[in-house]
């Protein structure tokens, strides 16, 4: 598998491919699209953070994760 970078925009939902890359034609590809986010998504994660209140840890799960870090420094 090859992989080749260019920035193009998006219209109609359409992709232009470069034409360095026309040997590509009529070939099967797997499209990977990045995009910068929206400023309204950048002003959501700034003003309420990242929520990672539904993240459980599997270790954690059966006890309190303070006890737990308290059991750990006890050992020493």
């Amino acid at each position: 598998m090859h992989a080749i970078e260019f920035e193009t925009d998006i219209k109609d939902g359409v992709v232009k491919i470069p034409d360095e890359y026309g040997y590509l034609m009529n070939q099967h590809a797997r499209i990977v699209v990045l995009y910068e986010n929206t400023l309204e998504e950048k002003a959501s994660v700034k003003q309420h953070g990242i929520d990672f209140t539904s993240v459980k840890a599997p270790s954690l799960v059966a006890q309190d994760g303070v006890e737990y870090q308290r059991n750990l420094r006890d050992e020493w």
